[in-house]
């Protein structure tokens, strides 16, 4: 009986697919599928993936006529699937032998729709080195959150405050997560056809329909930072990357429609997303850029509850209300450097967070007009 479908969304990766396949077929739980989507790559993937299958009957090929983006391959997997439980598995990542297991044995033990790990290593690529996504942010939770440090419930949604660092906060990505296919086939959440922060897009369009929530932090999984990757190009590139501005319009117009009373939680949540494109994007033209997260944030009239994040809500009124970028600089990223160039000295990550958030938000409140 296969209890698990592991998706391989694959393009143009042959250089990292075989240890990713090693590391799935691998796994301690033996009863899974692995549903490899092969998105037109134009390198030798599909002829590793063949020959795989002759070592392992589990394996399954999909080719796709044309290329048709991550959040499509995904969906191509899921269609395909034969288990119950779904795990999305990024083709140039790695996981720990034991990462399904534990997920699955949460999500049986629970009835869960989504389980999670925020046990997380990023792979440097150039220089080799692995260390942990969230820093020394495990250890300090074996202190403060002691047995449910590993495993437990998250009551996380867009209307949660501050539980950003915490285990219960699952992280706005789609790899690290097990999924109950039925509550994604019942919902009818697929991925959207952006190139960009689908995972964004599906992320939040999740918590909307109020997912029954837990996390494994046994689970390990390795993701390889590679500045040819999707979210890697948005540094290099020259072409703005209007695809996040299609993902926040997005989530905005499903939160108004389907949960209104949220939408300006949401609002919080999903604009910090769309700053995370916007921050990373150095091209010489990227006034031209915010020029369009002006326009839309004007179009939309985006309101952010400002007794909860002041700060936030003033950069989206500042990006609002002025279609100069250098406005915003003045504005904006003047706060930022005070309070950042102070924060940099607080050795505690915790208290640093802490520093920055409530300076950042009584700056802003001092500057309001």
């Amino acid at each position: 009986m296969i209890k698990v479908s592991v998706v391989l969304p694959i393009y143009n990766v042959e250089k990292y697919l075989p240890k990713c396949l090693d590391s799935v077929i691998n796994q301690t739980l033996k009863d899974i599928e692995i549903i490899c989507v092969n998105d037109c790559s134009a390198d030798n993937c599909e002829n590793i993936i063949k020959e795989y299958i002759k070592k392992d009957s589990r394996i399954k090929l999909i080719n796709h006529k044309e290329n048709q983006g991550l959040g499509f391959a995904r969906n191509s997997g899921l269609n395909e699937s034969n288990a119950d439980y779904v795990v999305f598995i990024d083709s140039d990542d790695f996981i720990s032998y034991d990462y399904i297991e534990h997920l699955y044995n949460t999500a049986i033990k629970n009835n869960a729709d989504i389980v999670f790990t925020n046990n997380i290593y990023t792979v440097n690529e150039n220089k080799g080195y692995i260390k942990p996504y969230y820093h020394n942010r495990l250890e300090k939770w074996k202190k403060d959150f002691r047995d449910n440090c590993f495993e437990g419930e998250s009551n996380f949604n867009v209307d949660t405050f501050e539980k950003e660092n915490t285990p219960e906060y699952p992280l706005v990505v789609a790899w690290n997560k097990l999924y109950k296919k039925e509550f994604l086939k019942e919902k009818k959440l697929l991925y959207s056809q952006v190139r960009l922060a689908e995972d964004v897009d599906m992320f939040y369009r999740i918590l909307a329909n109020n997912p029954k929530m837990f996390y494994n932090n046994n689970a390990k999984y390795y993701y390889l930072q590679r500045a040819a990757s999707l979210a890697g190009n948005v540094s290099h590139t020259v072409k703005i990357p209007v695809a996040i501005l299609e993902v926040f319009k997005n989530v905005y117009n499903y939160y108004k429609e389907n949960k209104k009373d949220l939408l300006v939680s949401c609002n919080y949540y999903n604009f910090i997303s769309l700053m995370h494109t916007f921050n990373n994007y150095k091209a010489d033209n990227k006034n031209e850029f915010y020029k369009k997260c002006h326009d839309l944030m004007k179009e939309l009239d985006v309101e952010i509850d400002r007794n909860k994040h002041a700060f936030i809500a003033y950069s989206v009124y500042v990006m609002k209300t002025y279609d100069d970028y250098n406005i915003y600089l003045e504005k904006i990223e003047s706060i930022k450097k005070k309070v950042f160039d102070i924060a940099w000295w607080i050795p505690s990550i915790t208290l640093r967070e802490k520093y920055k958030k409530v300076n950042l938000d009584k700056l802003a409140n001092k500057n309001w007009k």
